[in-house]
């Protein structure tokens, strides 16, 4: 900044270009004379008329040039510091260029008219000059050659981004000019001093005004000569985005793909780079047939007519038919069509029919193809169960995936007995039994399973799950030995049998057993090889069942306030479990039967019983409930007597031994008798059992006990005898004495080994069959007989499970539950029955 009396020289305050903030550098105090005045990096450039002159900035000058003409303009063009280039302009129309560390001038061009404003391009290759007629000129800076020139003007400036574009102004407008095109101009006044990409600086009156450009005009000149580089160029410059998409689109129509790549970057349109991919990897597959790329180009832009012609001419009528498709424009897609062709335009159709929820239309083009898969597909999403029918009754035998489909379509919309219809059509009985099982229809099921026994697995194992989930595992059991299929039943009944432990619900635990132990007997009939083992099994579990259902009393009376049981009876069911117990220990607390055993033993007397079981207690592991009380009995024991009453101890009703309470077998210790308990109150029964003689089967001895009294062969009840002093008459001789009697006597050898009794037929004609109870298992188990030896006291045996009972005992749990307490089978069915009929619940 000249000032009157010194020179001050500014700097940028910051780094940042558009920072218009200075701060002063360097001072100059001298007063200087001149007409136009510079600054360069290092340097003061001073005019005075024909001199310049060049100091540094402490005022000391360093050089000096002298023309012929004054110098009328001055213009900085660059270079390192302290060798910057100025390129001055005359009033004689010579236009010279000095640079600071050379004193020679070097003469560029003379032009006719002093020279008004001067520039040089970014690259130096050109030189602006307008002279004082208003005359522009632009050389070429090295050859001086005159590229084009411009009247009116009074102000230039080259783009220092852009070596080809110009700017000028005059007579109130602005142009700008690229190459030899022509300029476009706009209004504005004021003098333009420079140019930047897209922004013009001007000098209007005493302001500096700064202008935003549309650069437009030459990025179309440039396009419209298929200059797509150059266009480019001038777009990073600034141009609004929908000249870049002009550009873009342009490009790629001509197939500059790197230009219309770069333009729809900077759009960020992915649908045309993907485009742009897929044209170029075709490029480098050799597929380079111009008018099918452009055609592809005109379809994304939505030029379909134009698109398709280009398909046409490039003999890619299958793109036109593939793009009208798409758009669903079948009907313009219908004159592209082939010979043979047609089917797939109409199931491209259906497919479009049936996207826009146009199912019926589309069900009915897929059939019109022969599509029928497609046409019940639609059917049985849609869930028109008619159509599926009638269209199942259209079609042929022949057609069985299609049937087949139907059929499962039916059968999925509850239509059963119309997909029955058409499985039978196809001879499919396999799947006609699936949908009977499916619809719980079992009676149907077993009807045809009847007459078709080789699917008897596809009715009876669902059929058993069916009857499991329902907690009709007797009839279950049955229908899984129909299939085949034992182990599963031994599966569910052993997870049944896991839970009700679990639970504590252990009559249901012991009902379970009693359905394993039947599995294992009916398994022992059909399996010869490993007969004895499954009988064993059987045994076993018979065994835990009694248990679990005894035990079931107990668990009861511990743990609920209030037992409807008697003390005797309590007594008789502690005692049975302690006798079990000893050979079978189930999963229960053998400590909770001994207590109970050992309450109820005190309550009525049995004191050395009560203090044997104490004692027994104190060996195991009490429940922490159960401790006291414990302790407290033992103690109390001590001061009773050591006794038992003789009305509690068991007695053998065949050798009328009395046995102690204590004893740990079921058997007596005397005759080694198996004692038969009653199972409700497990009081010891007047029952003894007998075996047969070897040659007498099961089938006779039960007629031979069944045959009426009056049929029974007596044998003489009277004795004679005639002596010389007598004649006597005895009558009614051994009335009195019962075969069956004489043979309960003999119940020990020598060495101490049992021997049940045996029975003749003779016996058995003699017993009266009411005091007969008969256990008529299943093969390949015998029958087995008891008899009463006190007629007067009634007792009955259940015929499915075959355990004895008090009559009054059994008949009052018949009618509290309505069926036997143990088995729990009903009365109308205590006479089993493997027919399929009673399967059908």
């Amino acid at each position: 900044v000249q000032l009157p009396e010194r020179v001050v020289i500014y700097e940028l305050y910051s780094n940042d270009a558009n920072d218009m903030h200075y701060r002063a550098k360097e001072k100059i105090t001298q007063k200087l004379e001149c007409s136009l005045l510079v600054v360069c990096t290092e340097h003061l450039v001073v005019c005075q008329e024909k001199k310049l002159q060049s100091m540094f900035f402490s005022g000391q000058s360093e050089k000096e040039w002298n023309f012929d003409s004054p110098i009328r303009y001055i213009k900085i063009i660059g270079g390192p510091p302290g060798k910057e280039g100025l390129i001055l302009g005359l009033k004689n129309g010579q236009v010279w260029e000095v640079h600071l560390d050379n004193i020679h001038p070097l003469l560029k061009v003379t032009v006719n008219d002093g020279i008004r404003c001067l520039d040089l391009s970014q690259k130096k290759q050109k030189l602006a000059v307008v002279d004082e007629t208003g005359l522009l000129q632009v050389f070429n800076s090295k050859s001086g050659d005159l590229c084009f020139q411009e009247p009116n003007t009074n102000s230039v400036a080259f783009n220092n981004l852009y070596e080809d574009m110009i700017a000028f102004s005059g007579n109130g407008s602005l142009a700008i000019k690229v190459l030899d095109f022509p300029a476009h101009r706009q209004k504005m006044s004021g003098f333009v001093v420079g140019l930047s990409g897209a922004k013009v600086f001007c000098l209007n009156g005493s302001s500096m005004v700064t202008l935003e450009l549309p650069l437009s005009a030459p990025m179309y000149q440039y396009i419209d000569r298929k200059m797509y580089n150059e266009a480019y160029k001038v777009a990073c410059l600034g141009v609004t985005d929908g000249d870049w998409e002009e550009l873009g689109h342009s490009a790629l129509e001509n197939l500059e793909f790197e230009v219309a790549r770069l333009a729809f970057v900077k759009l960020q349109d992915f649908s045309y780079l993907e485009l742009i991919q897929d044209l170029q990897e075709q490029q480098r597959k050799g597929d380079t047939n111009r008018d099918s790329m452009i055609g592809d180009i005109y379809s994304h832009r939505g030029k379909l007519k134009e698109a398709a012609r280009l398909y046409q001419k490039s003999g890619q009528e299958h793109k036109a038919l593939t793009m009208y498709t798409d758009l669903r424009m079948f009907d313009l897609a219908q004159e592209y069509l082939g010979s043979s062709d047609n089917t797939d335009l109409i199931r491209q159709k259906a497919d479009w029919a049936k996207n826009i929820n146009e199912h019926k239309a589309a069900a009915e083009m897929y059939l019109s193809v022969g599509d029928t898969q497609s046409a019940i597909d639609i059917y049985g999403e849609k869930g028109w169960a008619d159509q599926l029918i009638e269209l199942g009754r259209r079609l042929d035998k022949a057609e069985r995936p299609a049937l087949l489909s139907i059929a499962e379509h039916l059968k999925r919309l509850n239509q059963a007995s119309y997909a029955a219809e058409i499985y039978r059509r196809l001879g499919d009985s396999a799947a006609v039994l699936s949908l009977h099982v499916e619809a719980k229809e079992w009676s149907q099921a077993f009807a045809l399973v009847q007459t078709q026994p080789q699917y008897k697995s596809l009715v009876y194992v669902p059929y058993a799950h069916w009857l499991a989930e329902n907690d009709k595992f007797v009839q279950a059991q049955k229908a899984f030995y129909k299939a085949g299929k034992p182990e599963e039943a031994f599966k569910v009944l052993q997870q049944l049998i896991e839970n009700a432990i679990s639970e504590c619900r252990f009559q249901d635990a012991g009902y379970y057993y009693w359905i394993v132990s039947r599995q294992f007997l009916d398994l022992a009939k059909e399996n010869i090889d490993n007969q004895n083992e499954l009988l064993l099994n059987f045994e076993s579990n018979e065994t835990l069942a009694g248990i679990y259902y005894a035990f079931h009393a107990v668990h009861r009376y511990l743990e609920e306030p209030f037992t409807s049981y008697m003390p005797e009876a309590l007594f008789n069911i502690a005692r049975f479990l302690m006798t079990e117990t000893c050979q079978n220990k189930p999963r229960g607390s053998i400590s909770a039967i001994l207590y109970c055993l050992s309450k109820q033993a005190r309550k009525l007397g049995a004191n050395k019983l009560a203090k044997q079981i104490l004692d027994k207690i104190q060996t195991l592991k009490i429940p922490q409930k159960f401790q006291e009380q414990v302790e407290i009995a033992t103690i109390a024991a001590k001061a009773r007597p050591y006794s038992d009453p003789e009305e509690l101890l068991p007695m053998c009703y065949r050798c009328s031994t009395y046995n102690p309470l204590a004893s740990p077998s079921s058997r007596c210790m005397n005759c080694g008798q198996k004692f038969v308990h009653s199972y409700v109150s497990f009081e010891i029964l007047p029952l003894v059992e007998f075996v047969l003689e070897e040659d007498i089967t099961d089938v006779e001895a039960v007629r031979l006990i069944e045959t009426p009294s009056n049929d029974k062969v007596k044998g003489e009840s009277w004795k004679q005898e005639i002596s010389e002093n007598r004649e006597t008459l005895q009558l009614d001789v051994d009335q009195d004495k019962d075969p069956f009697t004489s043979g309960v006597g003999a119940f020990e050898g020598g060495d101490g080994t049992f021997f049940p009794v045996v029975v003749n037929r003779k016996t058995l004609l003699s017993m009266d069959s009411t005091a007969v109870l008969i256990s008529k298992w299943n093969p390949p188990l015998r029958y087995q007989y008891y008899k009463n030896l006190l007629p007067e006291l009634q007792i009955t045996m259940c015929h499915s499970c075959f355990k004895a009972f008090h009559v009054d005992d059994f008949e009052l749990q018949l009618l509290q539950k309505g069926h036997c307490p143990f088995c729990r089978a009903p009365p109308e069915n205590f006479l089993t029955s493997d027919s399929s009929d009673d399967l059908l619940i």
